[in-house]
């Protein structure tokens, strides 16, 4: 066991592994091929095994989960069949040749680099990677999804990660992220773009400008006044500083806040035109002000899109130039047709939620909808407002208008993406049922493609509209979204023609991200709320994590930390770092400059590859939402759990 111990620790390290193997694997090729999130969750749970056997068994699985199935960066496709995204007929017999993350030829009679890996394309076809523009792979939690949030709340970026690969793994290369926890998004987004994890390319927005928070008024109709500390802990790290404040500010105010968030690095803006809800409808933010978050985004090259639930709310958004309308079906009344006609006049890209208006939903909606009218043919009028509204959310009216305003949309001719508002939810241990598949990572992607289809679109148009108009709405045409040479190589090749049947897209042969093929059986690596089979090679993360007697729970740190005074160091960064040791149990110790000694919590298995020259070294403390602190040293780009020990607990 020590043995595996010890390559387990010099490996997550990344510190010398020139003599260690691992099933016939140099130390050095395993570490290079394995993501470090990958290594991160491999190390925690061989260092968890308690025997021998098991852990060779892990061993082995681990080491077929690698996240490429080729280390050149050459790849040829021959003889395949090209459907490029653009809209223009199917070209047969092409070669595709890719190198170092690009197309670099698309034709017949290629000089194929003897080290590429071939790909035989015979009877398969190519299109560009599904873009999503409209999921949520962090958590955030509602007035419902308490429980989630304060049990997983930190392990966020494993959740967006495992998120991630289950978009890729059924060829959805690309996703936005509009509404989430936006620093857990934005490392696991570094983490993916820099080639240190594999995943769907992510682009996250964070908070929905003007939105408080998942226990807000804006978003759950709940009151400060009923919240707990760490809810209004949690409003304040999901919303960002651009939560509800936004909406008493006038233009100039707006735009320093805006200035001051788009510094923290996210990729979009979404703002709210109404709040969350449906009833009452109201509008978020006033025309003046409504432009000054438009431009201050289009500034930096950003698109700029809304979250608006009444007709005249959206309106007033289109006026504003926002480029991209968030599930524009979801409307309280149909879509008065000069609504419509400003969206084409503006050529305003329309994010829908086909997904969730067809295939299944619609037809249980519609046994539903007989069953209800049976059941009210013989009851009274209603009385009151209030009555005729539920009412009408028994027959489920809204759903139908839904439904109706998407096909008007696309029969229009608007332009046309997947937004499926793909989510996390509950942790599966706090489900009364199943999630349902409308939603999940990966195939409420796909269920939106074919549903596309079901709302009137041709199968060509479908594919269009996840592909290369997906690219238009993240902003990325111009190095993503179709089959073409300069483009960035984010392919799936299909069995099955798509075009004869939409649901061929779930016919997957290969995926090719960033320019690599992809072992998407071996996907999600590590596996937090994925339900489905393990893959090969997968990790089971554990559930709950250990609390160390120095470390308070989720609701403990909240409670202690609202009954003390702030701590002298909440958030502290560039502190110099005289010395860093480990303890006999591989824990840190970091004894900085101004005497001050902090060690890793043992809960914590956070591996910290140190740079090979310590001096001058720096490290960030920071506490966060639920008051515990963590560490960062300068160089490695992970934090991890701390707290502050004496000099004298560390004398031996």
């Amino acid at each position: 066991m020590k043995k595996f111990e010890r390559t387990a620790l010099i490996i997550a390290k990344g510190g010398s592994s020139a003599s260690v193997t691992v099933l016939g694997i140099p130390g050095q090729v395993f570490a290079k091929r394995f993501a470090s999130a990958l290594l991160r969750y491999a190390a925690v749970a061989l260092l968890a095994l308690p025997a021998l056997s098991t852990v060779s068994a892990m061993l082995s699985t681990v080491a077929l989960a690698d996240n490429h199935s080729n280390s050149s960066n050459d790849i040829a496709i021959t003889d395949v069949t090209v459907i490029d995204g653009t809209g223009a007929p199917p070209r047969g017999n092409v070669t595709v040749l890719v190198k170092d993350g690009l197309i670099v030829y698309l034709g017949s009679g290629a000089d194929i680099p003897v080290d590429a890996e071939r790909i035989d394309g015979r009877g398969k076809y190519l299109l560009p990677g599904f873009i999503d523009s409209n999921v949520h792979a962090s958590i955030y939690g509602n007035s419902s999804r308490r429980e989630t949030v304060v049990k997983y709340g930190e392990r966020n970026a494993e959740l967006a990660l495992e998120f991630a690969q289950r978009q890729l793994k059924y060829g959805v290369t690309t996703v936005r992220d509009s509404y989430g926890a936006l620093e857990p998004l934005l490392e696991v987004r570094d983490l993916i773009n820099s080639g240190d994890a594999v995943g769907a390319r992510l682009l996250v927005a964070g908070n929905i400008v003007g939105w408080g928070g998942p226990f807000s008024m804006t978003f759950s109709l709940m009151q400060e006044s009923e919240l707990t500390m760490f809810q209004a802990r949690w409003n304040d790290h999901i919303s960002q500083g651009v939560g509800e404040e936004l909406m008493d500010m006038g233009p100039e105010e707006v735009r320093i806040a805006i200035t001051e968030y788009l510094n923290k690095g996210p990729d979009f803006i979404k703002y709210g035109g109404t709040s969350h809800f449906f009833t009452p409808s109201l509008i978020g933010f006033s025309p003046r002000v409504q432009k000054v978050i438009v431009d201050e985004a289009h500034k930096r090259g950003l698109i700029a899109e809304t979250h608006a639930t009444s007709p005249e709310a959206l309106r007033m958004a289109i006026e504003a130039g926002i480029d991209l309308i968030q599930h524009p079906e979801i409307l309280t009344r149909d879509y008065p047709e000069d609504l419509l006609n400003l969206i084409i006049e503006r050529d305003v890209m329309c994010g829908l939620r086909s997904n969730t208006l067809t295939g299944a939903p619609w037809r249980e909606h519609l046994a539903t909808r007989q069953r209800v009218d049976a059941e009210l043919r013989n009851a009274e009028e209603p009385r009151t407002s209030a009555e005729r509204r539920e009412r009408e959310r028994r027959q489920n009216l809204g759903y139908e208008i839904e439904r109706r305003n998407a096909q008007r949309l696309i029969a229009r001719g608007c332009r046309v993406t997947i937004a499926t508002d793909n989510y996390q939810g509950r942790a599966p241990e706090f489900r009364k049922t199943p999630k349902p598949d409308i939603h999940e990572a990966g195939i409420g992607s796909i269920l939106a493609i074919e549903g596309l289809v079901e709302l009137g679109m041709s199968e060509m148009d479908a594919i269009v509209a996840a592909t290369r108009n997906g690219a238009i709405a993240a902003g990325i045409l111009d190095r993503s979204g179709t089959v073409e040479v300069g483009k960035q190589a984010d392919l799936v090749l299909l069995a099955a023609d798509p075009l004869s049947d939409i649901s061929n897209i779930r016919k997957l042969d290969a995926v090719i991200a960033q320019g690599r093929r992809v072992n998407i059986d071996a996907l999600p690596h590590s596996v937090l709320f994925y339900t489905g089979p393990l893959p090969a090679g997968a990790v089971r993360a554990p559930t709950v994590q250990a609390t160390a007697q120095n470390e308070p729970s989720a609701r403990g740190a909240a409670t202690s930390a609202a009954a003390k005074p702030a701590s002298s160091h909440e958030s502290r960064g560039a502190l110099p770092v005289r010395r860093v040791t480990r303890t006999a149990l591989g824990k840190y110790l970091v004894e900085l400059e101004n005497g001050e000694v902090w060690g890793q919590l043992d809960s914590d298995d956070t591996p910290i590859a140190l740079p090979s020259n310590t001096e001058g070294l720096t490290a960030e403390i920071k506490r966060s939402f639920v008051g515990s602190t963590t560490m960062k040293i300068k160089g490695t780009g992970r934090a991890f759990k701390v707290s502050s020990v004496s000099k004298a607990d560390n004398s031996n």
